[in-house]
């Protein structure tokens, strides 16, 4: 398994969760600093996966500079105390108002979880976004927010800001069932649905 180029320095990973679902592991190579997203549910997923497709990149963690938590699920952040282990330096970044580095920035997401974030790249104009928008759910564990209404509150403000022009989720969720929306008109159309969706969720 290795890091596969999304666009830009952004680079993704699946790892698997359970038969049907896997967890993306998002890194961007950044000559200011690499950054891991999110870091698989356990210390076997980052010694099984995340270390392996470092060491194809000629890296290792104690590369990474920063390793951001879209959210404390477990699919997401259970992997961080073995790479707080081999990278006692990384720096954990879980809120919305950190502040990363030239050309990303954290973005406020809530709804799935109260305190949701993705990252959003100005040089591509692409989020990252998590479990942050997650259309009709995927497989057995469905659409789930602890907000409801902080969630709409997260579509209707995507949908008024014109400069994401790329997001990325985390799982593939349908009714898309791929890895991103690429193109105005694909968010959108990713936004409407989740929107939609939530209109008609009991």
């Amino acid at each position: 398994m290795t890091f596969k180029k999304e666009i830009g320095k952004i680079y993704r990973l699946k790892v698997p969760f359970d038969d049907e679902v896997y967890t993306s592991v998002f890194f961007i190579q950044d000559e200011d600093g690499r950054i891991l997203i999110d870091c698989g549910s356990s210390a076997w997923d980052v010694d099984r996966y995340i270390l392996p497709a470092l060491r194809q990149e000629g890296l290792s963690v104690s590369d990474i500079k920063y390793l951001v938590l879209t959210h404390a699920h477990c699919d997401h952040a259970g992997g961080k105390e073995r790479i707080m282990q081999l990278n006692p330096q990384i720096k954990i970044v879980a809120d919305a108002r950190a502040i990363l580095q030239n050309g990303y920035t954290m973005y406020a997401l809530n709804g799935h979880t109260r305190d949701s974030v993705g990252v959003l790249d100005s040089h591509t104009h692409t989020l990252i976004a998590g479990d942050g928008l997650q259309g009709y759910g995927i497989g057995k564990y469905g659409c789930t927010f602890e907000s409801r209404e902080e969630y709409v509150k997260t579509i209707e403000k995507l949908q008024k800001q014109t400069d994401i022009e790329n997001i990325l989720f985390s799982h593939a969720y349908a009714p898309w069932n791929k890895d991103g929306a690429f193109g105005r008109e694909d968010v959108q159309k990713c936004l409407q649905d989740c929107r939609d969706f939530i209109k008609g969720a009991k």
